[in-house]
């Protein structure tokens, strides 16, 4: 499914990238459910991605207040550069996954108020990289 391109950071891109995913309900069962409320900082925008069952349910603008389980941050321009891989590839290489960079640590982090919010980003870490492949259909 191609759908169109409506731009990083913005609420519409985050819910063009859950119409994709849902588009592929299959895969997504495969993969498992998922309970996770994800912030997403992309520079000074903040996003809150709630996943349930086998997608995202819901996105919303976010100011960092309301409750998340973790925290996914990086600059404008390094989410820019992943979203331009994963379209120029079809999906994330090695080091460009979601776990990798965060890992890494130097230009993604990984935050949350409790470690068993941080952990829920490894548990349904296969999910959330499904999600964010999806970028390679937005254009």
């Amino acid at each position: 499914m191609t759908t169109t391109f409506v731009g990083l950071p913005s609420v519409d891109w985050f819910r063009a990238l859950a119409a994709v995913a849902a588009a592929d309900d299959a895969r997504y069962r495969r993969l498992g459910v998922v309970d996770l409320v994800m912030g997403v900082r992309v520079g000074d925008a903040g996003f809150r991605l709630v996943f349930r069952d086998y997608g995202c349910e819901k996105v919303e603008a976010w100011d960092g207040a309301a409750p998340v389980d973790c925290t996914v941050s990086a600059s404008l321009a390094d989410w820019q550069e992943l979203v331009h891989h994963m379209r120029a590839r079809g999906h994330a290489d090695p080091d460009h996954t979601l776990n990798s960079l965060v890992l890494a640590g130097d230009r993604f982090t990984l935050s949350g108020d409790d470690q068993l919010g941080i952990d829920a980003c490894y548990r349904f870490n296969a999910t959330l990289q499904a999600f964010f492949d999806e970028a390679a259909a937005l254009g």
